[in-house]
């Protein structure tokens, strides 16, 4: 017997839900929110070091703790009845498909689908993964980040999902998604393919916990960001600060794009932006009349670092902070420059969207000890 699952409501504004303040998506409730974080200062005194704790001799800003940041217990399914039941499914391929009630192998194919597995205590049902960030581990548990990988594009990935014996595959579409991958994939298990565009996730949220049989779990997920969200805003007014978020390209600091979900957990919160720095629902604005550029378009009262993604990244963070340019901010000299993960602040899903809010609540009213 096949149930149909009621269609998923739609959020009215990329990225966020309806609620006061039109604070923003995911994260689980409960987050213990780090101490200060780190700054940014002479390279010279400070080599570089390999531990997961350091990035070209700062410390990072990371309120994530890995191995607590999954559900200790999986969410009880909700889905009575027997048999299969049918969800939605976004970009190529059918628009709903037959899922088992309480699926006990899923491959999660994109971080978002890893990223909300964790959040609902599903991480000892996934069975091989996807689209993880190099430095994943940053905020998921290294089991987790440690399954068998495959590259859906592949030749060889229909067989190599059959070996993993999966009775559920859920899959990101990044915009440009061959309709004979999911074909495919869909002769070895029942395939769900959601929308992986960072400005939707807060509706993949809810389309992965429906695949997942949990559809209420995910929209209590997407309220518990709300609150903290709420919280953090109330407990730190970043309302009053300016905040500069900027990302280690080539080897210079530049304005991180507003399309990540940092730049959405930063509306979130309700934090001002330098007028170079403007955005809405993850799109850049132009500044305001009264608000004309002063100084440099980096600079701001609290400076966050996005650093990591890759073997050289280390030292072009090194290059980047030891750029006069860069030196010569005012946050760097005032010590409120924070280096935060790239997996956590480029990621998708509940469980980064808290470690990005813990970062901010963690930091943005505090100094950044010495490296």
């Amino acid at each position: 017997m096949t149930d149909t699952a009621p269609p998923r409501r739609r959020h009215p504004v990329r990225g966020y839900l309806r609620a006061p303040a039109r604070l923003a998506v995911p994260v689980v409730a409960g987050l213990t929110l780090a101490g200060c974080g780190p700054s940014p200062v002479d390279m010279v005194e400070h080599p570089i070091t390999s531990t997961p704790s350091r990035m070209a001799g700062e410390r990072l800003q990371r309120a994530a703790v890995p191995e607590e940041s999954c559900a200790p217990a999986p969410v009880a399914p909700e889905v009575d009845g027997a048999g299969d039941r049918t969800v939605d499914s976004a970009g190529p391929g059918p628009d709903r498909v037959e899922v088992p009630r309480s699926p006990e192998r899923i491959l999660a194919l994109g971080a978002g689908a890893v990223d909300v597995a964790c959040a609902l205590g599903l991480q000892d049902l996934v069975v091989g993964t996807s689209g993880l960030p190099r430095d994943a581990d940053a905020y998921l548990p290294r089991p987790l980040v440690e399954l068998p990988t495959l590259d859906p594009a592949s030749e060889d990935a229909a067989g190599d999902a059959r070996e993993l014996r999966p009775d559920l595959i859920v899959l990101a579409d990044p915009g440009d998604l061959d309709p004979a991958v999911v074909d495919a994939l869909g002769d070895v298990a029942p395939t769900v393919v959601y929308d992986a565009d960072v400005l939707n996730w807060a509706d993949a949220t809810e389309a992965v916990a429906d695949a997942y049989g949990r559809p209420r779990a995910g929209g209590e997920l997407l309220l518990d960001v709300i609150t903290l969200a709420e919280a953090t805003a109330e407990r730190t007014t970043p309302s009053d600060t300016r905040v500069s978020l900027l990302s280690v390209e080539g080897d210079e600091a530049t304005v991180q794009r507003p399309d990540t979900l940092g730049s959405l957990m930063l509306e979130a919160v309700g934090a001002q932006r330098p007028p170079g720095q403007r955005t809405r629902d993850g799109e850049g604005l132009p500044p305001l009349p009264e608000s004309p550029l002063a100084g440099d378009e980096l600079d701001g009262d609290v400076i966050f670092v996005v650093v990591g993604g890759d073997p050289g990244a280390e030292e072009r963070a090194r290059a980047a902070f030891a750029d006069d340019r860069f030196q010569d901010l005012g946050a760097v000299g005032a010590r409120r420059i924070f280096v935060v993960d790239r997996a956590v602040w480029e990621g998708a899903g509940p469980v980064a969207a808290r470690s990005v809010l813990g970062d901010i609540g963690g930091s943005i009213n505090g100094l950044a000890p010495d490296g």
